[in-house]
């Protein structure tokens, strides 16, 4: 059974291979395997600085999905940072989506939902604070002013900043964008205006408080000893951060498992509550001021600072020489040896898929490449680690991947456009054993691959345009047949081929009568009319592999290897036949005819290639002596006709 006939849970992300999504897509998988689903994780990775052509590409991902076939569908619209997708999304939800619908982390009107409990959320490490270390001198990085987990946060700070009656102004909150390039700003914002400093930082996210006391160092101000710094989500690094960092946990990987389970259970049509809330817990460490290891906290800082280097300059390395190692790649076969090398850095990947569009890459023009296309094709298929070798599965995309590559065991698949700019390419698709979330290297090597499809195509497009132009170099425009040019190239080769082998090369040799006389009479349009007719009758003359040519004004040639005289006659005889139903349909006032000799060349007799030609030309000029004897070029059109 196909992917999209299968039981399937939809999740919407972005940014699959960060911390936080890592955690709650594993446990969404997970769980949602446990009920028998299947996870569709539809996913883009974000833009990259002021590139609007990418975030364009990026937007595709709203294209992608088919709501209308899904189970169930999770949104973790907070994740997304470009309100253009995430607007595009939630509307592609609403109007095409009729399955359950669960939010998680930031609630939609319409939608149950699975939240932090961020109106509380500054409670207990407000609490501890204060009861615990007796601080009464607060200051506040907050994230942004319109960011709704932020705008709970910093109320509930402001409340419980009421409740020990602490005095808390403007001047003592910074207002951030929960990422680490800010902490000398808030930190100089903070502090600069004060003659003394607070007793603590409170953080709204564990990124700005490392970047707080990281700008605390470089001035020389010790955490905590000067000033206390806490954060708040608990991520993976505030553990190793000297001084270990203090922070408040939400359980990600219990909201992800809760979320399914509230989706399964409106799947089931039971009573579930509208918003579900997870609470948060303090974790003390040394930033806040409470005892700890120090030793063994600054070890295990520079343990984990030394793995996450030895991992960062593996991948920088590896996705130089996958950079390197692409560019010999010149079709999708040579890509997929490229990918297959590289792909094992995504450790305990199990299968691996690339989806092309339907798309003619010589032709198509980058306008018409801004979608997806319902009939799409499986281009790369590596499964349980092994590499299918050359595939072009055509299958409908609404089946998302075809039968015989999907597992009869539930499993995830994380789903990403592929797009150079805003150009469309199709999607990349991704599972791994154990439930697990994609890692860093996912987002290089479809960056790399989107990029090399895009070269690919190129190329492409440029072969077509200089066989177009090389077409062009030999072909006659007006008959469409080979000109001198083509002749020239072509007779010479055809004339080595046979001189050695002992085979034939028919030469006929074709003058058209009388062309100065209708050009004369009756103007070039009509001589341009009477020269097509006689390069139709030679393409209706031909029955094996001919090869003809229009080389001057009324003169075209013709070569035919393995020619006998018999069929020189037969060709002779279509094209006069040609002619003369030509003749008869015809309401104009001349006669179309032509002249025609021939020899048979043979590599045993001592000539060469002009001299035959000089012969053959020699018979057509006797030829057409002989015919002016008989022929009538003229007739008066009848009554009412005109050319």
């Amino acid at each position: 059974m196909s992917l999209g006939k299968q039981k399937k849970i939809g999740v919407l992300i972005s940014k699959p291979t960060a911390e936080y999504q890592q955690d709650i897509l594993s446990s969404i998988e997970q769980r949602a395997a446990s009920y028998g689903y299947y996870t569709l994780v539809y996913s883009i990775f974000g833009g990259y600085g002021k590139n609007e052509l990418f975030v364009r590409g990026e937007r595709m991902l709203a294209d992608l999905p088919d709501f209308r076939n899904l189970d169930g569908l999770l949104l973790c619209m907070d994740t997304f940072t470009d309100d253009v997708v995430t607007n595009r999304l939630l509307e592609r939800v609403r109007m095409r989506a009729t399955c359950p619908v669960v939010c998680v982390r930031r609630q939609y009107d319409g939608y149950h939902s699975v939240l932090v409990d961020d109106q509380n959320s500054m409670e207990g490490i407000v609490d501890h604070l204060v009861q615990e270390h007796g601080y009464r001198d607060f200051c506040y990085v907050s994230g942004p002013k319109d960011h709704p987990d932020a705008v709970k946060r910093l109320d509930c700070f402001r409340r419980m900043m009421a409740k020990y009656d602490i005095p808390l102004t403007e001047d003592d909150i910074f207002y951030g964008d929960f990422w680490r390039n800010q902490g000398p700003a808030a930190v100089a914002e903070l502090l600069d205006i004060r003659t003394d400093y607070p007793d603590v930082i409170v953080c709204a996210n564990d990124y700005m408080a490392m970047a707080v006391c990281n700008a605390l160092a470089d001035r020389g101000i010790k955490v905590p000893d000067e000033i206390a710094v806490t954060g708040f989500d608990d991520a993976r690094d505030a553990e190793t951060q000297i001084p270990a960092l203090t922070s408040v946990r939400v359980d990600v990987a219990g909201m992800g498992r809760r979320a399914v389970d509230m989706l399964v259970g409106l799947m089931k049509n039971e009573t579930v509550p509208e918003i579900d809330y997870v609470s948060t817990q303090v974790v003390c460490r040394e930033s806040c001021g409470c005892r700890g290891n120090r030793e063994a906290g600054a070890a295990a800082a520079v343990r984990k600072y030394f793995e996450s280097t030895k991992v960062a300059d593996h991948n920088n390395m590896q996705t130089i020489f996958m950079g390197i190692d692409v560019e010999n790649a010149e079709n999708m076969d040579e890509l997929n040896e490229c990918i297959y090398t590289y792909i094992f850095n995504n450790d305990d990947f199990r299968d691996f898929f690339i989806v092309l569009n339907d798309t003619d890459w010589a032709s198509v023009e980058p306008e018409d490449m801004k979608t997806f296309t319902d009939k799409v094709h499986l281009r790369t298929a590596i499964q349980e680690t092994i590499l299918l070798g050359h595939v072009d599965h055509v299958f409908s995309r609404e089946d998302i991947l075809p039968d015989e590559y999907v597992y009869d065991v539930p499993c995830g698949y994380y789903i990403v456009p592929l797009h150079f700019q805003e150009l469309c390419y199709g999607y990349a698709m991704i599972n791994y054993h154990d439930h697990k979330a994609p890692q860093a290297f996912f987002q290089y090597i479809i960056t790399i691959i989107s990029n090399v499809l895009e070269r690919l195509r190129i190329n492409v497009r440029m072969k077509r345009l200089v066989d177009k132009l090389s077409s062009l170099y030999v072909s006659d425009v007006m008959t469409g047949l080979k000109n001198r040019c083509g002749f020239e190239e072509d007779s010479q080769r055809m004339y080595e081929q046979v001189k050695d082998s002992g085979r034939t090369l028919a030469i006929i040799s074709i003058d058209m009568d009388n062309l100065k006389g209708i050009n004369d009479n009756y103007g070039h349009a009509q001589g341009d009319v009477a020269l097509r007719a006689i390069a139709n009758s030679i393409y209706a003359a031909c029955f094996a592999n001919e090869e003809c040519y229009r080389v001057g004004g009324d003169e075209f040639q013709v070569l035919a290897t393995d020619y006998s005289e018999d069929d020189v006659k037969r060709f002779y005889e279509r094209f006069d036949a040609f002619l003369e139903d030509y003749n008869n349909r015809s309401k104009r006032p001349y006669m179309v005819y032509a002249s025609y000799g021939h020899v048979i060349c043979r590599g045993e007799e001592n000539h060469d290639l002009g001299e035959w030609m000089t012969m053959s030309d020699d018979l057509m000029y006797a030829n057409k002596t002989e015919n002016k004897k008989h022929r009538s070029l003229f007739r008066e059109p009848s009554e009412g006709e005109n050319i």
